[in-house]
């Protein structure tokens, strides 16, 4: 039967090539990484074309992965529907057996242990001449029964598997749509409990180089939870690093008779303390690494069986492709968090919106404003007697008692130019109320603050502080290093301060 549904690895591959182009154009037209052939090819960045190749190969992975899913589950489904085909044969065939049975019953003197003789040759043509040739052999009704019972129970057997893998279909549906892990997790749990039976569901993922195990994520529905997230344990003294060496699952039918032979074991104390009778873990196991364990427990005991194990494994590859997925999409992330933070120290927090907005050119007036220009006198003679971690540590300790200042009175910080320090007021463009004097205070909050930092011989430091009023023009320059920058009239350089 010729597929409906097109080659998902290609469309996981289109993807992929597609997140590529889109990438390459952001750090083209966003972040100016240089012409668009230099970031395609990622000449711009190593690093980008490693993050880049991971997640283009997870796509390519997550359409193979749905391809032979959908294949199975369509061949599953294709078998099912000829099994109910037979099955309601079997069963018409069954009504014709009594109905013709009713018909020619034989007289009421013959006793039902008696058994009737049926010859082979009428054995041997019923199903040319009929069921009526056969409707008095209690073996030949027998083995039908027997045939019709092993059908339904293997069309039962053909349902559970059909609904599990729906269950699995859901799943990989889940991790494809959510990016973070406890996300998925939380969807997950309403989803597994048609496949594996479960009250409690898990996740332990491995820190400190596979040192240390950690709970990441716990659900149960039981309102008190004894082994809680955050729990840690040291691997080297579990018996779960059989379980990293085998990747195999573990079943435990009955975890209070394993706890009785395993006294040691605290997460098995907490587990029992919890009501928990029963214990499925299956390693997580990630481009061959292992990662960490997912947990399924039960407060029923003997609920757990071998014949699933393939499930189970199956179940936990794809947990283990969302503990990945979330890693890099958490490390992307912070990467992200980085980088604006990086923006927000170097530029207004208005002009980092404009550029993520894509804005080529940034350039405003500012009508009326107050700017501040301070620097600390005999600098240089002082960083030329002392080592560059003193000189670095004072002006640190400095520049951040200028920051805390600037939140104070409502000041901007612009850039520190070698010793000096230059903000401004009344940012917005506009007329702003009030501004002349809180540039003031806060000009004169600095002098004070300066005067509680002392040089390395005890002497006091001193600041130079310039303030003019007036309008300014304002922009960012560059495109590598670029900064926000603002300029005026002749009387504001400053020499004039």
């Amino acid at each position: 039967m010729k597929s409906r549904f097109p080659n998902l690895v290609w469309i996981g591959l289109a993807l992929a090539a597609a997140y590529w182009l889109i990438e390459s154009v952001i750090h083209t037209v966003i972040f100016h990484g240089g012409p668009l052939s230099e970031t395609i090819s990622g000449e711009h960045d190593t690093n980008e074309v490693w993050m880049r190749l991971i997640i283009s190969g997870m796509f390519v992975a997550f359409g193979w992965i749905a391809e032979r899913t959908v294949k199975a589950e369509r061949h599953l489904r294709e078998d099912a529907q000829r099994i109910n085909r037979l099955l309601r044969f079997v069963d018409r065939l069954t009504q014709g057996l009594d109905t013709k049975s009713t018909a020619a019953a034989p007289a009421p003197t013959m006793t039902p242990s008696e058994p009737v003789p049926v010859a082979p040759e009428a054995m041997a043509t019923r199903w040319i001449d009929g069921p009526a040739q056969v409707s008095n052999s209690t073996e030949g009704k027998d083995d039908i029964a027997t045939l019709a019972r092993l059908l339904q129970e293997l069309s039962s057997h053909l349902d559970l598997r059909v609904k599990e893998l729906y269950a699995l279909l859901q799943l990989n549906h889940e991790i494809n749509m959510g990016l973070l892990l406890d996300e998925v997790l939380e969807k997950a749990y309403g989803t597994l409990c048609s496949v594996i039976p479960y009250s409690r569901l898990s996740v332990a993922l491995l820190e400190e180089d596979g040192q240390m195990l950690r709970a990441r994520w716990v659900k149960s529905d039981h309102q008190t939870v004894v082994l809680q997230q955050g729990y840690t344990g040291m691997l080297k003294e579990s018996s779960l690093t059989l379980l990293l060496i085998s990747g195999e699952p573990r079943i435990i039918n009955d975890l209070a008779a394993y706890f009785e032979t395993h006294p040691h074991s605290d997460s098995t104390r907490l587990l029992v303390a919890e009501g928990i009778r029963s214990s499925l873990t299956c390693p997580l196991i990630a481009t061959g690494k292992p990662i960490g364990f997912i947990f399924f427990a039960s407060r029923i005991a003997d609920v757990y069986r071998n014949a699933h194990v393939e499930v189970f494994k199956l179940i936990a590859g794809h947990f283990s492709v969302v503990v990945e997925k979330s890693n890099l999409y958490q490390e992307v992330l912070r990467e992200k968090a980085k980088s604006e933070a990086l923006l927000l120290n170097v530029m207004p927090a208005r002009i980092v919106a404009r550029l993520r907005r894509g804005e080529a050119t940034i350039a405003e007036t500012l009508t009326d404003t107050s700017v501040l220009f301070a620097d600390i006198v005999q600098f240089t003679d002082f960083a030329s007697r002392y080592e560059p971690a003193v000189v670095v540590q004072l002006l640190k300790q400095l520049f951040v008692s200028f920051d805390g200042l600037c939140d104070r009175f409502g000041i901007e910080k612009i850039k520190t130019i070698g010793d000096a320090y230059l903000a401004i007021g009344g940012r917005s463009g506009a007329s702003v109320d009030g501004h002349e004097r809180n540039i003031a205070l806060f000009g004169l909050a600095m002098l004070r603050v300066a005067q509680e930092v002392r040089y390395p011989d005890g002497q006091p430091v001193r600041v130079r502080i310039g303030i003019h009023t007036g309008s300014v023009v304002a922009g960012v320059i560059g495109q590598k290093q670029f900064a926000y920058d603002f300029w005026g009239t002749p009387s504001m350089s400053p020499a004039a301060w």
